[in-house]
């Protein structure tokens, strides 16, 4: 089995990838370090592998600094590569995430805006991911037989839940949050899914004629018409209607 280093070589060598894309492939891999520094570690030690086989004059050595240049778009590769006297290839955007990593902040801060609609105690990000860009990582995944990695879609949900709580002072909550916002890294789509709010209580009906529920008429099934004399009910009120529309009138929602 190839060490940790010689597979992100390979990653590397195969397709272009930012430094938490590379370093979220090992991300079960030691404690308290964000993927983006797993990467940025990774790219320095091979980049000092690079180094010192160039310096020996070996090709491998100019070879992968221009990978590490091209596809790894490192600072310090390119550098070195450029006082050896070499030319590299214009850096390219990343295979997996296509450089989404990089408008982390301006994601929490959409969302952060968008949360200004509702109060709230808690709450939950959840991300949706393009079809072709989750299947992209499922094929990295197979090709590379990632064992220790972490999906592209937990580290999106973590790192925005992360800094919107820094900014709001809510906390995240797994078990059941108040609100679940929906982030599309690739769209900048931002949609809340306020979870429901349950009241119970018990009441006492004193007075025939007020059904349960509100009846719809039956000739014109809530339209209005002549026979429900345009209200679209058989009944002028219902339990449901006396008590229900109190409490949506409180917590602002309106069917």
């Amino acid at each position: 089995m190839p060490d940790i280093l010689e597979k992100a070589q390979k990653m590397l060598e195969r397709h272009p990838l930012c430094n938490n894309c590379l370093g979220r492939q090992f991300a079960l891999l030691g404690y308290g370090i964000e993927n983006e520094k797993r990467g940025d570690a990774l790219k320095i030690l091979l980049s000092m592998k690079a180094h010192q086989l160039a310096l020996s004059n070996e090709n491998s050595g100019f070879t992968l600094l221009e990978t590490l240049a091209s596809n790894g778009n490192f600072k310090i590769a390119m550098e070195i590569f450029g006082k050896m006297k070499k030319k590299t290839d214009e850096a390219r955007p990343c295979y997996l995430c296509e450089e989404r990593f990089d408008f982390l902040k301006r994601l929490s801060n959409l969302a952060v805006d968008k949360l200004q609609e509702c109060e709230l105690n808690n709450f939950l990000v959840g991300i949706e991911l393009p079809i072709e860009v989750e299947e992209r990582e499922d094929e990295f995944k197979g090709e590379f037989m990632i064992e220790h990695g972490e999906s592209m879609r937990n580290e999106f949900s973590r790192s925005i839940g992360k800094k919107i709580a820094e900014a709001t002072g809510k906390t995240i909550e797994f078990a059941r949050p108040e609100v679940v916002i929906l982030v599309n890294p690739f769209t900048e789509q931002i949609t809340l899914q306020v979870n429901p709010l349950f009241v119970s209580g018990r009441y006492r009906k004193l007075e025939r004629g007020i059904p349960q529920s509100r009846w719809l008429c039956q000739s014109c099934r809530g339209n209005g018409c002549p026979k429900c004399k345009w209200t679209g009910k058989m009944y002028q009120e219902s339990v449901e209607e006396i008590v229900g529309n109190p409490i949506l009138e409180i917590t602002q929602v309106y069917d």
